[in-house]
C-alpha cells in the first residue's frame, strides 16, 4: 500500500486537498491512504526517518512558509524514499524549470489556478501512478535491503548498479532516482539475477538498464544518463550481453 503525504502551508487549501485526495482513493478503490497532511516539512522527514520502508506519493507546495521550501524538501525525501512519486504545486509556472535542477524525478508540476483544474491534475497523477502499479505486479522482481527491523523493497527494473564504499562492508545501490547506502558485500550480489553482472571489482551492474558502452573510457551508460566504470577485462562479457539483449 502506498502512503500519501501533503505539505501545504495554507490551511484551507491543504484541507481541500485532503478531502479531495481521500475521496479519490475511496471512489477509485486505490491501494493507498493519506498518512500525513501538514504545513511543516520536518514532520514528513521525521515520519520517513521512523518508517524507512515507506514508498509514498508526495504532494508538495513549493513556496512553503517554513524552514525549507518544497524543492529542498523533495531532495531530502529522496534520501529516504527513492521510488516515491513527487508532485509539485505552485502558483508560479516560471519555477517549473528550476525543479529539474534538483534532480528529484518529479512526476508532475501542478499550477495552482482554477481549483477544478488542480483537482483534475491530481486525479491524472493518481491514475498514472496506479496504472504503473498494475503492470504485472506478480512478475516484478525486487531486491530487499534490511536495516535492523526494517526492510526496503527495490524493483529490479529501477536498479542501475551496486558500488563498493571506502567503508568496509558498505555498499551503494544506484537507482533511477537516487542512491541507497547499506551493509553487504559484492559476493552477496552475484545471485540476484542473470542480468546483474560484476563488471569491475567494485561494481555489479544491472545490464538490463545499460544503454551503451564507451570502450575508450571504459564506462557503461545507463538509461537515465548515469555512468559507471567497468574493467577492460570485461569488455567482451559486456558486449556479448548487450548483443544478446538486442537479439531478444
Amino acid at each position: 500500500m502506498l502512503k500519501v503525504f501533503i505539505c501545504e502551508d495554507e490551511t484551507p487549501l491543504r484541507e481541500t486537498y485532503e478531502d479531495y485526495i481521500e475521496n479519490q482513493l475511496v471512489i477509485k478503490e486505490l491501494d493507498a491512504h493519506l498518512v500525513l497532511s501538514t504545513g511543516e516539512p520536518k514532520k514528513i522527514l521525521d515520519y520517513l526517518l521512523n518508517h524507512p520502508d515507506t514508498t509514498g506519493i508526495y504532494f508538495l507546495d513549493i513556496e512553503l512558509n517554513a524552514e525549507m521550501d518544497g524543492l529542498s524538501l523533495a531532495r531530502e525525501i529522496r534520501n529516504y524514499d527513492v521510488l516515491g512519486k513527487i508532485i509539485f504545486l505552485t502558483t508560479h509556472d516560471e519555477l517549473a524549470p528550476i525543479t529539474f535542477q534538483y534532480k528529484v524525478e518529479a512526476l508532475d508540476y501542478i499550477i495552482k489556478g482554477e481549483l477544478e483544474k488542480v483537482k483534475t491534475s491530481i486525479t491524472e497523477c493518481l491514475d498514472t501512478i496506479f496504472a504503473q502499479q498494475k503492470v504485472q505486479p506478480e512478475k516484478r522482481k525486487q531486491f530487499i535491503i534490511k536495516n535492523g527491523k526494517h526492510e526496503r523493497y527495490i524493483d529490479h527494473q529501477d536498479m542501475l548498479f551496486f558500488q563498493t564504499s571506502t567503508v568496509p562492508h558498505m555498499l551503494y545501490l544506484h537507482t533511477l532516482t537516487g542512491r541507497i547506502q547499506f551493509y553487504g558485500t559484492v559476493k552477496d550480489l552475484i545471485s540476484i539475477g542473470d542480468n546483474f553482472v560484476r563488471v569491475h571489482k567494485s561494481v555489479v551492474a544491472n545490464m538490463d538498464n545499460v544503454r551503451s558502452i564507451d570502450k575508450e573510457k571504459l564506462k557503461l551508460l545507463f538509461v537515465n544518463g548515469q555512468k559507471c566504470a567497468f574493467s577492460k577485462k570485461k569488455i567482451k562479457l559486456v558486449r556479448d550481453y548487450l548483443d544478446q539483449k538486442k537479439e531478444t
